[in-house]
């Protein structure tokens, strides 16, 4: 690592610490008794959160001094404990990685807008990971032919892959097709997408989110 990434590395490392600094009488403490309470398991996930965050804000290099500035903050502080708590409890790496984006986009911002960074941890922590999928899919912009949702259903046919839900169908297939309207169901519920007409498109709330959570397109 150059000394540029050592030392920005470390800045993310400290602020991270922050949380449990803050409190100067009990937080050393807390910091050490950390490793004891959450599994190691656990840990491993934070450092993995950690690394994506990094990764996220040196792809914004100039906005290095603006993360620092917010994080100092106490609604900045709450985004990153809320990002760390739930980096703890993410196991694909896929939504660590979103979560990264999601928590680095708030933090790199001229002023934090904390109520909208909150709603959208808030949603995104109550999402699963195929309703993550799902909601992508319904951003996607049509296209004639093949296109970028043919190419996301390849990546992901276990959960986007139409399931056919003709009556005598083997029971498993059905408990397939139960959970895929599960997730739409969610969807719409959180207001995170609408149906217009036989389709299912996103929200402004919708489109909001995948704007946070997804990658940059090179």
């Amino acid at each position: 690592m150059s000394n540029l990434e050592t030392n920005s590395h470390d800045r993310l490392v400290s602020a991270a610490k922050g949380v449990v600094g803050a409190c100067p009488l009990i937080g050393p403490l807390a910091a050490e008794a950390l490793g004891a309470i959450i599994p190691k398991q656990r840990l491993d996930r934070v450092v993995e959160f950690l690394r994506g965050l990094e990764s996220e804000v040196q792809k914004l290099d100039c906005r290095l001094e603006k993360f620092e500035e917010n994080i100092v903050g106490a609604e900045g502080l709450d985004i990153l404990e809320e990002g760390l708590i739930q980096a703890a409890r993410s196991v694909s790496i896929q939504r660590k990685q979103r979560l990264a984006r999601l928590v680095g986009r708030s933090l790199t911002k001229d002023e934090v807008d904390y109520e909208e960074s909150r709603k959208l941890l808030n949603l995104f922590r109550d999402l699963t990971d195929p309703e993550v999928i799902w909601l992508i899919y319904y951003s996607l912009n049509p296209v004639m032919g093949s296109g970028p949702h043919q190419d996301l259903i390849a990546k992901h046919p276990d959960v986007l892959k139409p399931i056919s839900r003709a009556m005598g169908a083997p029971q498993d297939q059905t408990d397939r097709a139960a959970l895929q309207d599960s997730y739409k169901n969610t969807l719409l519920r959180y207001g995170l997408i609408e149906r217009r007409g036989k389709s299912n498109q996103t929200t402004s709330l919708g489109r909001l989110m995948v704007r946070y959570i997804q990658e940059e397109k090179s």
